[in-house]
């Protein structure tokens, strides 16, 4: 007899099926706060930089992913005068971050294989 046995009852189907509290932002990350939390669980130092351009949209971490990139490749591309050196090196970060949150590489270890 298999020791390995599933549980094929009704309630660990369910439990199976049901997404894992704490896997949300690995596997869907949505606003711009998961993306915050899995640089955390990622030990990234560049956070506060992330955190200032998350500032630059109007409803800050709460906006989403795919909305934050799409308009941070908007302010890249035409980037204004006013615009510094510094502040458009965070933008380019962050717009990184965010294009390799949405390709779902993020946080992907790439190791070689011998």
């Amino acid at each position: 007899m298999n020791t390995h046995s599933l549980d094929l009852t009704r309630d660990g189907l369910i439990s199976a099926l049901s997404t894992k509290p704490g896997l949300l932002r690995q596997t869907n990350p949505e606003f711009l706060r998961d993306v915050i939390a899995m640089k955390r669980e990622r030990g990234d130092t560049d956070i506060a930089d992330f955190t200032k351009v998350c500032r630059e949209f109007g409803s800050g971490v709460n906006a989403t992913v795919g909305g934050a990139a799409w308009a941070m490749r908007q302010w890249v591309a035409k980037r204004k005068t006013w615009i510094s050196e510094e502040q458009h090196a965070r933008r380019i970060a962050f717009l990184a971050d965010l294009d390799a949150v949405i390709a779902g590489t993020f946080g992907v270890e790439f190791k070689a294989v011998a």
